[in-house]
């Protein structure tokens, strides 16, 4: 059984990180695979990403994504999306030179991710199999597309045909026309499922003692989305009516216009509507007959949309979000993603911080105790390589032989 490592490149503030001395090798691509490390590096883990030798990351190099065409400013911003709080380690996993370099650091790891296909895992000796023969103790964790087993698992997938094959283009579009909406959601939603498995495997390895094989896919990170619209469909034989702004079923379960923007509102009780009534000043609604009760209201409501939309339309949003909070009814602006940067209530939160490069986002998916996730920036292309082969057992002699032969950069 290989000894626990050390990590000594963490530093004081992420010693009390939930993830602290947890050691991750990652050989991942795009979206899916390095959103997973993110996720574990966010939380301390000491995540070292494998990059070839002559080939950088290709996030590295993206110039545009979703309409929005990047300077040098934006590819750095790209790729540590995705990539920051990691350590980069250039190396030929397949080499006579390099493989053993690879086994050493799985050897000492403790858990090994990647959204690769199977067939392409095999070519470089890194399926799982081969992994836990070297490791025992291994939380080998893959990333898929359409599926981990049966006639799709090794057909190509990414965030579009995912969204697509899982009904996700469907659930959220407001009518028969498929939507898509940009930000890579699928592949972020999997790769943080993914790192919740590795969170698995390693409860189970600290019970168990041995390592084992976690992941997940594109469909059935989307298909738990999703939980509620498919188990309608697939157990009531119903389907969930679309969101339509002007007709829903419940017009005070929508939003509304205002004067400078729009607004979120969920009644659901008679109660909230009482409340929300006498806020924003139609309390004189109460007494006629057609919306006196919130059940009088949803049976009018072809009648009582347009009248309650006229009226919201006569003030500002924060006006409305002022006078609505505590009265009983749940509300809030309707935020635009330019604007969530500078809400105070997100700040206030750690919901987005700056980080040490000075790009902002979030730095972590959860709370523990007081831990609101790393802050670092990213790892330019290899280098961290001799430090971490240092770590492995390298002297400096090795280093450049390995370096001489192309088995490292």
């Amino acid at each position: 059984m290989p000894a626990e490592p050390e990590h000594p490149h963490i530093d004081e503030n992420a010693a009390e990180a939930p993830l602290a001395g947890i050691r991750v090798v990652e050989m991942t691509m795009y979206v899916q695979g390095p959103t997973s490390g993110l996720t574990l590096a966010s939380l301390g883990a000491d995540v070292i990403k494998i990059e070839q030798v002559g080939q950088a990351d290709y996030m590295r190099n993206f110039t545009s994504l979703f309409g929005v065409t990047f300077d040098e400013r934006g590819q750095e911003w790209l790729y540590g999306s995705v990539n920051r709080n990691k350590r980069s380690l250039v190396l030929d996993v397949a080499s006579e030179a390099g493989r053993p370099v690879f086994e050493r650091l799985i050897g000492q790891a403790d858990a090994f991710i990647s959204n690769m296909r199977a067939d392409g895992l095999a070519r470089f000796g890194a399926d799982p199999d081969t992994l836990l023969e070297i490791n025992p103790r291994l939380v080998y964790c893959r990333g898929g597309g359409f599926g981990m087993r049966g006639e799709l698992a090794e057909d190509m997938c990414q965030d579009t045909v995912g969204m697509a094959h899982a009904g996700f283009m469907d659930a959220i579009s407001e009518s028969d026309r498929p939507t898509y909406p940009p930000g890579a959601l699928s592949d972020i939603l999997t790769g943080t499922n993914m790192a919740s498995g590795v969170m698995a495997g390693l409860i189970k390895r600290a019970r168990t003692g041995r390592g084992c094989v976690v992941g997940t896919s594109q469909t059935q990170a989307l298909l738990w989305l999703t939980s509620q619209a498919v188990g309608v469909a697939t157990n009531v034989g119903q389907r969930m009516d679309r969101f339509d702004v002007s007709g829903a079923w419940n017009p005070l379960f929508t939003v509304y216009e205002t004067a400078d923007g729009w607004i979120a509102i969920a009644a659901l009780q008679d109660a909230h509507w009482q409340g929300l009534a006498r806020a924003v000043g139609i309390e004189s609604w109460l007494d006629d007959p057609r919306f006196a009760t919130f059940e009088d209201l949803v049976a009018n409501r072809d009648e009582f949309t347009p009248l309650f939309a006229e009226h919201m339309r006569t003030d500002t949003t924060d006006r409305w979000w002022r006078a609505i909070r505590g009265s009983g009814a749940w509300v809030s602006p309707v935020n635009r993603v330019e604007d969530v940067a500078s809400n105070e209530d997100i700040l206030a939160n750690e919901y987005l911080v700056t980080f040490d490069d000075g790009f902002i986002g979030p730095p972590a998916m959860f709370d523990v105790d007081e831990f609101r996730g790393m802050r670092g920036g990213t790892a330019d292309y290899g280098e961290h390589t001799d430090e971490i082969l240092a770590e492995l057992g390298y002297d400096d002699e090795q280093i450049l032989e390995l370096k001489i032969a192309d088995a490292v950069w």
